[in-house]
């Protein structure tokens, strides 16, 4: 196992396969990868990515290596802080619980856009700046963990959402990106929110295709990540021109781990 210095490197890996990699590409870019740290052995490929705002996860995402890649997480975890989720191969989850408390997140699925003609015409949305954090925040508290949003994320200027129908500041809905990478022609869907009271209705489908509208003319290559059980999710996307590409896994590093 050797630690990683140049980019370019793990770009051209990830590059052969790049409709499973939008997180791993983007997290290449400045200034993720200045306070992170990859490490490689033959095509098997793991990160420790440093998001900002306190937050850890692991890469470990692999369609050339996926064994070698929870291999190499396996000898990361002395490096590893508790609290960090891991993204990695099928056979992640048994691998990590043999070696330290984990919380195990289940199977997950990546998607990758292939027909952007279905998307729909949106209508109704509102852009939001990073100033409509605090909104954001507010919605995603009506279902606390149900989905992933940095204030960060907003500085892409992807995000959208649906006013609340009361005609009040809040959002019923909303969606935006967790990265993109123009260097890398590619970006992730991600904060996909409802309101609970509100579920039900296509609002998902609504800010999703908002988001993809605009990203079609940023990134040729637009991805998402939703856990296999989420049927409904699943079908939404599909709908919209989406494709299935991987299987994965996820698991979160448990507090009681004690890295060195």
């Amino acid at each position: 196992m050797r630690e990683v210095d140049d980019p370019t490197e793990l770009a051209e890996l990830f590059g052969q396969d790049r409709s499973v990699h939008p997180y791993g590409l983007a997290d290449l870019d400045s200034p993720i990868w200045e306070r992170s740290v990859w490490f490689r052995r033959g095509d098997a490929a793991a990160g420790i990515v440093d998001l900002g705002d306190g937050v850890t996860t692991v890469y470990a995402i692999s369609t050339a290596d996926p064994s070698g890649s929870i291999a190499l997480v396996v000898e990361l975890l002395d490096r590893i802080p508790a609290g960090a989720m891991i993204t990695g191969p099928i056979g992640l989850a048994a691998a990590m619980a043999g070696e330290c408390p984990v919380d195990d997140l289940g199977l997950h699925v990546k998607y990758v856009l292939v027909d952007s003609d279905r998307l729909p015409a949106v209508t109704g949305t509102v852009d939001l700046a990073a100033d409509d954090f605090a909104r954001l925040a507010a919605l995603h508290a009506t279902d606390p963990g149900a989905a992933f949003v940095l204030e960060s994320m907003l500085a892409d200027e992807t995000f959208v959402g649906l006013p609340h129908p009361d005609g009040s500041s809040r959002l019923a809905a909303a969606a935006g990106t967790h990265c993109v990478s123009t260097r890398h022609d590619i970006a992730a869907v991600g904060g996909v929110f409802v309101d609970p009271a509100f579920r039900g209705r296509g609002h998902g489908a609504v800010v999703t295709a908002a988001v993809c509208h605009r990203l079609r003319d940023r990134v040729s290559t637009i991805g998402l990540n939703v856990a296999a059980s989420n049927i409904a999710a699943r079908r939404s996307y599909e709908r919209l021109g989406f494709v299935a590409c991987l299987d994965y896994e996820e698991v979160i590093v448990h507090p009681e781990h004690a890295p060195r």
